[in-house]
């Protein structure tokens, strides 16, 4: 017992990892979320996007102690599509089922077929109520562009595109706190998510032009009475002349030169 007790007494404390640390809430666990995140952005196991970015890596983490579920499993399954992260549907589907939020699993109901086809996913909760999510039909994918995109899965694979999308817009109504108010991947590549990505150059010229044609308005009628600026700056430049601009550039050398210590003047 002795022997144990030396050796006890001799061994490091490491505290475990707590696979709930919120990254953002302290110093302490923003290192330490730090450090986790260099070592699986040095991985090349992980997906492209994370391989030495440890900035994804640490979203990835705060992601996956939000969620309760593995930082390998949040990397597999949270793509960038166009700078917007988005998870599979496969994973929004997954994750709905093994939250035991629903007595069942995520069911769907099919109605038609061919370009009458619609579905919606629906679920049985404990209180053996339905709870259905937005219908989804083919006559609504044509509509919103969906269907006609290039290399769009839609007009080879109709029966699994409309559960992936009936399972997003499921989650989206029904459980956003599990996908946290992001979208599905397929849904960022068919543009349910209207985004334009502009440089900051062309930025600065949209600006521009939509400003132009502004101008303030004066409901008082003091405009009336104002000149407009230019000539105002144009009657101060008639007004003063050469030679009290440089007496205003020789008084201001002068000031200059008082503040300056000895030896450089």
């Amino acid at each position: 017992m002795a022997e144990n007790s030396v050796v006890q007494a001799g061994q490091r404390q490491v505290a475990p990892i707590n696979s709930k640390l919120d990254i953002f809430s302290g110093l302490e666990q923003f290192e330490l979320g730090q450090r986790m995140a260099k070592a699986l952005a040095s991985s090349t196991i992980v997906p492209k996007h994370y391989q030495q970015n440890t900035g994804n890596c640490l979203i990835a983490l705060e992601m996956s102690s939000r969620l309760g579920v593995g930082p390998l499993m949040v990397m597999q399954n949270l793509y960038i599509v166009n700078g917007m992260p988005s998870w599979s549907s496969q994973y929004i589907i997954a994750m709905i089922n093994s939250s035991k939020k629903y007595k069942t699993e995520l069911q769907y109901h099919f109605e038609g077929e061919g370009a009458d086809l619609s579905c919606y996913a629906y679920a049985e909760d404990y209180n053996e109520h339905q709870v259905i999510g937005p219908t989804i039909s083919i006559d609504m994918a044509k509509k919103e562009g969906w269907y006609g995109k290039n290399g769009s899965k839609w007009p080879n694979m109709p029966e699994v595109m409309i559960r992936y999308r009936a399972a997003s817009f499921f989650g989206r109504i029904n459980c956003p706190d599990m996908i946290m108010g992001i979208y599905s991947t397929e849904e960022l590549l068919d543009g349910v998510v209207e985004y334009q990505v502009l440089d900051p150059e062309e930025a600065v010229k949209q600006e521009i032009e939509s400003n132009a044609n502004t101008q303030t308005l004066d409901f008082d009628g003091a405009e009336d009475n104002k000149k407009p600026i230019q000539e105002e700056n144009k009657e101060v430049k008639e007004t003063v002349t050469p030679e009290e601009i440089k007496a205003i550039e020789e008084a201001e050398i002068a000031e200059v030169e008082d503040d300056l210590p000895d030896f450089m003047k």
